[in-house]
């Protein structure tokens, strides 16, 4: 993907089975940093966010791809003389394709995730561009109030909060705020995003109106409905979670970009030429759950969530209790680098050039200079080949 708001990527390989990737250097600090000492003038947040709902609009409108991991300190802030001079959204390390589950195994997904991740990610369901709505919702609520809208004193309350309670009222948190910004937080963070803005440019339009100009109108018809089913899956969906952030969170590092943190933050930015948004009616159906308080995981605590265990096959999500096990015939392994189950049979030949001749029909082999597998299958010469 190229796009001004995207930090480029320059090449990536394998060396001694450790995975690297090389990418454009941002000379100046984050949006993490400069929200660790309180709220961020409105101007330069609206800038920040503004920045990075474009990358994400432009990756679901060009690929089709969900960043997954939208949060305040993947969002670099080039810096020149104390003055902003790039923003550009980073780590695209969980990002998938339209139509694919999340997986809270996956590599990167840390505590400090869980405080922007959607409810749909933490129900496993699949997801579309309106779950990095919901996510760059949060971080701009951060980044305007100096904290994330939903923080709770654990992380089953942190998830719990995610999927059943309302965002805070920002003139509760910061009273120097529009007060219309509760309208625009509540759609953006809508707990079904059937309710929720289409795009990431719609909701920065909307939060730079209020700023700037009328109100932005959200009005919500109650109509109260039972869902005694949902109770269950939550619960699980939950526990689940705090069980793959924990050891997910213990697992080390991989490689990130390196950061100026000595550059000074930005003190000055232009100012945005603001958009007066017209008044929107938006008419939800709040949904009345019961939700069952489920205890603080411990180590002496185990949680059954499966009744029988299907074969794997390549692909397959697995999960941490799995990780590093091989299948009965020996040939796939469950990956913690993508919580899947992932061919080994190529770790034992070299790589191989794709339609190069093999004599192994089924064998599996790694393609020279990329991280692709092909299979020895057969050619339409009646031989065999390395093939895709």
């Amino acid at each position: 993907m190229s796009h001004p708001n995207i930090v480029t990527l320059f090449d990536r390989g394998e060396v001694d089975d450790q995975l690297w990737i090389t990418m454009e250097y941002v000379d100046g600090t984050d949006a993490g940093a400069l929200v660790s000492d309180g709220p961020l003038e409105c101007d330069l947040a609206l800038d920040l966010v503004g920045g990075a709902g474009a990358a994400l609009d432009y990756a679901w409108r060009k690929q089709g791809i969900t960043h997954r991991d939208v949060k305040p300190t993947n969002i670099l802030v080039g810096v020149d003389e104390g003055r902003v001079e790039s923003v550009k959204l980073a780590d695209f390390g969980i990002a998938k394709a339209v139509g694919e589950a999340t997986s809270l195994t996956s590599t990167g997904m840390t505590v400090g995730t869980m405080q922007y991740v959607s409810p749909e990610a933490i129900e496993g369901r699949d997801l579309d561009n309106r779950a990095d709505v919901y996510s760059l919702g949060c971080t701009a609520f951060h980044l305007l109030t100096g904290r994330p809208p939903f923080d709770g004193g654990s992380l089953t309350a942190l998830l719990s909060a995610h999927l059943t309670q309302a965002p805070p009222s920002v003139g509760s948190v910061a009273p120097h705020l529009p007060a219309g910004l509760d309208a625009v937080f509540a759609m953006a963070l809508a707990k079904d995003p059937v309710n929720r803005f289409g795009s990431c440019g719609e909701f920065v339009s909307a939060l730079r109106g209020v700023v700037a100009g009328p109100p932005f109108a959200h009005t919500v018809a109650a109509v109260p409905v039972v869902a005694e089913p949902k109770r269950f899956t939550r619960v699980l969906a939950i526990t689940a979670a705090v069980l793959a952030v924990l050891l997910v969170a213990g697992i080390g590092a991989g490689v990130y970009l390196l950061r100026d943190d000595d550059k000074a933050a930005p003190v000055a930015v232009s100012t945005s030429t603001a958009t007066v948004v017209p008044t929107v009616t938006i008419t939800s159906t709040p949904t009345e759950t019961t939700v069952t308080p489920v205890e603080t995981y411990t180590p002496e605590e185990t949680v059954d969530l499966t009744t029988a265990a299907p074969e794997p096959y390549e692909g397959m999500p697995c999960n941490y209790s799995e990780f590093g096990q091989e299948n009965a015939s020996g040939t796939l392994y469950c990956s913690a680098m993508d919580g899947a189950w992932r061919d080994k049979t190529h770790q034992s030949r070299p790589a191989v050039e794709q339609g190069s001749a093999c004599s192994e029909p089924g064998a599996r082999a790694r393609v020279a200079g990329t991280d692709g597998l092909a299979t020895c299958s057969a050619d339409s010469s009646g031989g065999y080949s390395w093939q895709f």
